[in-house]
């Protein structure tokens, strides 16, 4: 357990964000539908490394992309089943404004 309460440390945490998701989300001006999808997926991500309508990206092993909630863009993700848990990397996400 970390000092953030109930959240698992950084080095246990099998998601980690891009410099550019932590930006994204960090940002008082994300619209608070996008953060809420954006939000919603990591839960789901927790759970599933390919949730719902996740997909293989074309031509790059080991990347997916899947549809935020409410269609409000598409978050493009990498996956490393090779540990255990699987490592997960959010690499950014597309708005669909």
């Amino acid at each position: 357990m970390s000092d953030h309460g109930d959240f698992p440390d950084d080095e246990h945490d099998p998601i980690t964000l891009s410099p550019a998701v932590e930006q994204f989300l960090g940002d008082p001006g994300t619209p608070a539908d996008v953060f809420s999808a954006v939000v919603a997926f990591l839960v789901d991500l927790r759970d599933n490394p390919f949730p719902h309508l996740s997909m293989p990206v074309p031509g790059r092993p080991g990347m997916h992309s899947a549809p935020l909630r409410r269609d409000l863009g598409l978050v493009e993700y990498a996956v490393n089943e090779a540990q255990d848990p699987p490592r997960i990397y959010v690499s950014r996400i597309l708005r669909a404004d």
